[in-house]
């Protein structure tokens, strides 16, 4: 029995004494207790940061903040906070110290942004502090503008374009029923019209446009027959007052009457000759357009006499 019991303190003391070497270990590992050279800064707000924080040089870890101590400046609370540096630097004067997160969700840490003057600090010396890039702060700062704006900027201009649709919707609840049945009633009378074409054109209609074509053709080609018939008798009848007046050089008063009835009928054959013209051209007129018109025949008017006559 004393001897499972001497087992079991035996057992006790190195689980301490282990435990003790590693928290030792852990201790140093953390450099808490390393000393090198000291700096000094200030910082008007220390937020994130503490006793035990990073210290970086350009993103290379140097050692750790060593003490904050809250001083009055100019009227106003401001954080002296020590840098324990465990490596020597030769940091130049215009240096500037800030507080910053390398990442979204890694603790704030000091970092020393090195500068371009010849003169190094001495240890002990102050370290001027910079403006801090706090993360966290920013997006704070960004969504208290983004709130402003939209309670300020967006939520007017939502209420206002909803009343602008509401305005619209209701003008179209108005207007398009009625434009709708106009239009119902435009597609209605276009309906109409198409079957009215429909049956002007229809197989009964065309079969006898194409007669009144055709016998346009004919009246026109006989009319052209007449024309060169009549051209044909005029000749004649001028070799018949050239005879005339041969004859009258020769013969009496009779013959001179003759030729004067001869002229009168040359005058009027003329005329008839020139009327049978106009007629002919007038048929090839009409035909021609009948050819390439067909719908002349629908919206052509009545020439002004018969319209007089009508009326």
């Amino acid at each position: 029995m004393k001897r499972d019991n001497l087992n079991y303190f035996l057992v006790g003391l190195f689980v301490l004494g282990m435990g003790a070497i590693f928290l030792y270990a852990l201790y140093r590992i953390t450099g808490q207790d390393a000393r090198g050279d000291q700096y000094l800064t200030h910082f008007p707000n220390v937020a994130g940061i503490k006793t035990g924080s990073v210290v970086t040089f350009e993103g290379f870890e140097v050692g750790n903040v060593g003490a904050i101590d809250p001083i009055t400046r100019d009227g106003r609370t401001h954080y002296r906070v020590t840098l324990n540096l465990r490596q020597p630097l030769r940091i130049p004067v215009d240096s500037h110290a800030l507080i910053t997160a390398p990442g979204l969700l890694s603790a704030p840490l000091v970092e020393i942004r090195e500068g371009r003057s010849p003169e190094h600090l001495s240890p002990g010396g102050e370290i001027a502090s910079g403006t801090s890039a706090n993360l966290m702060e920013s997006m704070s700062s960004l969504a208290t503008d983004l709130s402003g704006i939209a309670e300020t900027g967006l939520k007017p201009l939502l209420a206002q374009v909803g009343l602008y649709v509401g305005t619209l919707g209701k003008q179209l609840d108005d207007n398009v029923p009625a434009a709708m049945a106009d239009l119902r009633a435009t597609l209605e009378r276009l309906n109409s019209a198409a079957g009215r074409i429909d049956e002007l054109f229809g197989d009964p209609n065309r079969k006898h446009l194409s007669n009144v074509l055709r016998n346009a053709d004919a009246a026109s080609e006989q009319a052209r027959i007449l024309a060169a018939d009549l051209h044909r008798v005029r000749g004649e009848l001028e070799a018949l007052a050239r005879d005339a007046r041969t004859v009258v050089a020769k013969g009496g008063g009779e013959v001179e009457t003759t030729l004067v009835e001869v002229r009168e009928s040359l005058r009027r054959t003329n005329a008839l000759l020139h009327q049978l013209e106009a007629a002919g051209r007038n048929l090839n007129e009409f035909s021609r357009n009948i050819r390439h018109n067909p719908s002349s025949l629908i919206s052509s008017r009545p020439p002004a006499e018969a319209t007089g006559e009508a009326r």
